[in-house]
């Protein structure tokens, strides 16, 4: 074997599958360089918060021969994914000891795929914040800066990433979750259309549909292969993405036709830009007229305000249902000392919301993708920031205070950009085209019509030739 330490920590997914099957590398040190590197950085940023030791032996002893990603590590977040047998907590303590007895369908297309699982990253409680601050495991830390937020809820996965534990993660995104924590953490975050990856068998939809499964990766093809690998019908699923016209990993390698770019650069609700991310989105526009795209400016073409309305009803009456199926299954009372205050505040607001009211927001909320729907026969992509502000401080966005209200308002302006995409059930990606003057990343979103993660792909990788970013280490990694 001839493929180091220094080899794996430099490597995507797709450089080490291929050492692996050029015999330079065996799955089993791949493993051990993984759960190394996890050992040694992991003190520091609070990412992963269980290693799957066992699980990743056994794995390992029944991998597939040929798979196209053998012995490839990689992190499960501790939520939807079920793994049988492995505790799985929803970030949430009164969940504690929670063994799921079968496999999450996304679990077994990795595991087909030859994946191995080495552990599970941390996140908020029920993946509801955009800050990975929960009680249960503590804070993750932004390896870029620790006195800001990693972002989340896919912060775990995204710290693990960016500091080079494993090459990828599995995320979710049900308002920005994996397009936020790739922004905070200078990855690529691809949030897939609905229906594209699978969220069974146990859930037949995620917060009405509004959450989608897939990864963050430090480079484009690696999430193109990834979405090849997880891309198909799931049996009852209730929404199915319409069927790509060739592989992702061909689209990522290829350069796409001159497109029609729209940019937003105000989310409404009386937002502005922080400087450093006007100057983002800026250059991003310019890039892309440097590569002959056509650029100009547009708008959202929906009320944001009733979207934001909609979205704290949806998500309320979601946690009330989290909370209260933990409560009965456990026998845990719902309060303080097993649920974030701000949850319990969400969950006492969502038992509230009448099923007419609950059945208008999602009127509302699907009503965004025709309203975007609209907007994509005047453009191809609609390019945006992630967020209007740079990471939060790690203060921000606190679950442990009384005022629900007011950590829904801080929780709606930072997804103001990112939520349209998930209300529409459309591909959205974030890229780590720009650094701020003191070296922070920060991510520009492009969305496209549903169903055409192509499009997005073939950008990406185009854009991804233009401004590589595989070099930038954060000053913590591996």
């Amino acid at each position: 074997m001839s493929y180091s330490e220094t080899d794996y920590l430099q490597s995507d997914a797709t450089a080490l599958a291929a050492a692996i099957r050029g015999g330079q590398l065996s799955p089993a040190d791949a493993v051990a360089h993984a759960f190394a590197a996890i050992d040694r950085v992991n003190p520091h940023l609070n990412a992963v918060i269980l290693t799957m030791r066992e699980a990743a032996d056994e794995q390992l002893r029944q991998l597939p021969a040929d798979a196209p990603l053998r012995g490839v590590p990689v992190l499960l977040k501790d939520d939807c994914p079920t793994y049988a047998g492995v505790p799985m907590s929803f970030g949430c303590r009164a969940a504690r000891g929670y063994v799921p007895a079968q496999d999450h369908e996304i679990v077994r297309r990795y595991k087909a795929a030859g994946m191995v699982i080495v552990g599970k990253t941390n996140l908020p409680e029920f993946s509801g914040n955009i800050a990975t601050s929960p009680t249960l495991h503590g804070p993750t830390l932004n390896p870029w800066d620790a006195g800001r937020s990693i972002g989340g809820s896919s912060g775990g996965a995204a710290a693990a990433v960016a500091a080079r534990m494993v090459p990828l993660a599995y995320g979710n995104d049900g308002a920005g979750s994996i397009r936020i924590p790739a922004s905070c953490g200078g990855l690529f975050g691809l949030r897939a259309s609905r229906g594209r990856t699978p969220c069974g068998p146990v859930s037949s939809e995620n917060w009405g549909g509004l959450v989608s499964h897939h990864a963050l990766t430090r480079s484009v093809r690696d999430s193109a292969l990834l979405l090849d690998l997880t891309d198909a019908p799931e049996p009852g699923a209730l929404y199915a993405a319409p069927a790509k016209s060739g592989p992702y990993t061909q689209a990522a390698s290829r350069d796409p036709r001159p497109l029609r770019i729209g940019v937003i650069s105000q989310p409404g609700m009386g937002l502005r830009l922080d400087d450093d991310i006007a100057a983002a989105l800026e250059d991003a526009s310019a890039l892309c007229r440097q590569l002959g795209h056509r650029v100009e400016a547009t708008a959202f073409n929906f009320d944001e305000s009733d979207l934001a309305d909609a979205y704290l009803r949806i998500i309320a009456a979601y946690t009330a249902l989290e909370v209260d199926a933990i409560a009965a299954d456990t026998g845990r009372p719902p309060d303080a000392d097993g649920f974030e205050p701000v949850n319990l505040g969400l969950a006492e607001f969502g038992r509230s919301v009448s099923a007419p009211a609950l059945l208008a927001a999602r009127n509302t909320a699907n009503s965004v993708a025709r309203s975007l729907g609209r907007l994509f026969t005047e453009v191809d992509i609609l390019l945006t920031p992630v967020m209007p502000t740079l990471p939060a401080p790690m203060t921000a966005l606190d679950v442990r205070g009384p005022d629900w209200r007011a950590f829904a308002d801080e929780f709606m302006h930072g997804t103001a950009f990112t939520r349209p995409a998930n209300a529409a059930g459309i591909p959205a990606m974030s890229m780590p085209l720009f650094q701020t003057p003191a070296g922070l990343p920060v991510g520009i979103q492009f969305m496209a019509p549903y169903g055409d993660e192509t499009t997005l792909f073939e950008l990406a990788g185009q854009l991804e030739r233009a401004r590589p970013w595989a070099h930038r280490l954060p000053p913590v990694h591996a």
